[in-house]
C-alpha cells in the first residue's frame, strides 16, 4: 500500500473522501395518497305562510299581515356554481272573486352563514317585493364561488292590499320561495 507523501496528495484524498460522503443522501420511500369529495345537493326548506289575520269592510283600503316563516338555503355541491332565491305568489282567488296583482307583498329577510366561512349572499331587489305580479322576484343571489354550505334566512312580514270596494270571500292564494342554482 502507498502513503500518502505530501500535503497535496493528502489534500487531495481529503476532498474526494468528503465529496464522496456528501453524493450519498437519505433513503427515502414514497407513495401516493388521494382523497374523493361527492357533491351534494342545492336545497331549501319549506317556510310556513300563516294566514292572514280577518278583515271587515269599511269603506277605505286596508291592510292585513301574516307572518313568512325562516328557511334556510344549503348549497352541498361543492361546485361553486353559485344561486338565487326567489319568491313568487299566485294571486288571490276567492273562487267568485279575485284581488288584483300586486296585492300580496313581503319584507326583506336578512341571511346569516350556518356553520361555514363561505362569503354570505346578498340581499337583492327592490323592497317591498311584489310577489304576485306574475313573475318571480329574485331575493337573494350568490355569487360564483360563494354561498357554499347552509345560510338562514329570517323569517318576514307578509302584507296584503285590500281595496276600499273588495267583495266579501275567503281568498287562498300559493307562496312559493325557490333556490335556482346560477348567481
Amino acid at each position: 500500500m502507498k502513503l500518502v507523501t505530501n500535503k497535496r496528495q493528502l489534500l487531495g484524498l481529503v476532498g474526494a473522501v468528503a465529496l464522496g460522503l456528501t453524493m450519498v443522501g437519505p433513503v427515502m420511500a414514497a407513495d401516493n395518497t388521494s382523497a374523493t369529495v361527492t357533491g351534494g345537493s342545492l336545497s331549501i326548506t319549506n317556510p310556513l305562510a300563516a294566514n292572514f289575520a280577518g278583515k271587515s269592510i269599511n269603506g277605505v283600503d286596508q291592510t292585513t299581515t301574516a307572518a313568512l316563516d325562516a328557511f334556510s338555503v344549503s348549497d352541498l355541491t361543492g361546485s361553486g356554481a353559485g344561486w338565487h332565491v326567489t319568491a313568487q305568489a299566485t294571486n288571490f282567488d276567492g273562487g267568485t272573486h279575485y284581488l288584483a296583482a300586486g296585492s300580496l307583498s313581503m319584507s326583506q329577510p336578512t341571511v346569516g352563514a350556518n356553520g361555514t366561512t363561505s362569503p354570505d349572499p346578498s340581499i337583492v331587489g327592490l323592497v317591498p317585493y311584489i310577489l304576485d305580479s306574475g313573475s318571480a322576484v329574485n331575493v337573494a343571489s350568490a355569487a360564483l364561488d360563494e354561498g357554499m354550505g347552509t345560510y338562514d334566512f329570517s323569517a318576514t312580514t307578509l302584507t296584503l292590499s285590500l281595496p276600499a270596494d273588495v267583495y266579501a270571500d275567503a281568498y287562498e292564494s300559493t307562496v312559493t320561495i325557490s333556490i335556482v342554482s346560477g348567481p
